[in-house]
This record gives C-alpha cells, structure tokens and sequence, in this order.
C-alpha cells in the first residue's frame, strides 16, 4: 500500500535525525475549510512547530510519538488520515515541501481551471472525488493519467487502485495538501499551486 511505502520512506529520511521522539499533535479544525478536492472536514496536524492541515471523514485530538506510526497497522480511515497528515507535516517539517495547507478558497477556481487546462486532451482516471471538465477514463487501464485525492488515501478499495496503477506503471498526480508528504517522500507529482 501506497502509505505504507511514504512511511517506510519517511523512516529512512529521517533515521538518526531524533524526529522519532517528536510529538505529533492531532486537532479537529471544523471551522477551517479543505482542499476542493476532498470531503469530509479539517485535520491539523503539528509537528516540530510545522502545521498541516488534511481533510478526514472523522477529525480527532490526539498526541502520539512519530515512532509510533512506523509500526500503525494504518487500517481504518482514522489511522489512515493519522499517517496522511503526519507524513504532510514532517515532510514540511524536513523541507521535502512548502505547502501544507489548502489554498484560500478565492482559489479554488482557479486552482481547478488550470487543472482541467493542465490535462485538455488526456484519458483521466479519478480515484475520489469528480471533477468536472476532465476527459474522465471509465477503467483504470484505459488512463492516460490517474488523479489521487485525499480522499483516496483514506479508502482502502481506492488505496488497492492506486498499487494497481503503479504495477500498470500509471503517471499518478496527486492533488491538494492531504497528498504531498505521500508525494514528496515517494517522488511523485503533486497538484496544489495555491497551497498554503
């Protein structure tokens, strides 16, 4: 699974750096808005006084060590959006990315026009959310490209297609702030040009 391969990733990154006794800090945001291409509702999650804000279907509060994540059997959506958040904000954290929040939401048609002009004339898979104005595949092998939201990380079908489009050798884009410490640590393009 695709988050399990960031955390072992981000295990190796930051081996003998001592992140491993950092504290990883879980508050429910509902009041913040997400990323247009998600649902569900804010994240934050803190670490080494980086700031990440995720979407999740059950926002939380909570405290952990980083070294517990090496080991989460990340099997619900809740430790799923735990490991999808810690790997946003660590890699923020060890300068792998910039952006660890949403745009401001003056930018979501923007953010999502230039998306769609990005991919004009591309066989798109979505794995989460529609979005509208793409030339939308309707089987993953038939993909030019395969768009991974945030929301996808959090499902374990959807997590099963993003493996079966790197077995297909698929150009994965993931898109928005739940997404970029996954993207970073395993080399992957990301979509989020107004991220915070």
């Amino acid at each position: 699974m695709i988050l399990h391969d960031a955390v072992k990733k981000l295990h190796e990154v930051a081996a003998g750096m001592g992140a491993e006794d950092g504290d990883l800090v879980y508050i429910s945001r509902p009041e913040n808005h997400i990323c247009q291409f998600c649902s569900g509702r804010c994240l934050q999650v803190c670490f080494g006084g980086r700031i990440a804000e995720i979407s999740s279907t059950d926002p939380f509060c909570a405290k952990m060590r980083l070294e517990n994540l090496y080991d989460a059997p990340l099997k619900t959506a809740k430790t799923k959006a735990a490991a999808a958040g810690a790997l946003t904000a660590v890699a923020g954290f060890l300068m792998l990315i910039r952006k660890l929040g949403p745009c401001p939401t003056v930018n979501f048609e923007d953010c999502r026009e230039e998306l769609i002009m990005e991919l004009q004339g591309k066989n798109v898979y979505i794995l989460g959310r529609d979005i509208p104005g793409l030339n939308q595949a309707l089987l993953l092998e038939e993909a030019e490209v395969v768009l991974v939201t945030g929301d996808a990380l959090l499902d374990t079908d959807l997590l099963e297609e993003i493996d079966q489009a790197v077995i297909l050798e698929k150009e994965l884009l993931f898109l928005g702030p739940s997404c970029t410490g996954v993207a970073a640590l395993l080399g992957k393009k990301c979509w989020c040009p107004y991220g915070t």
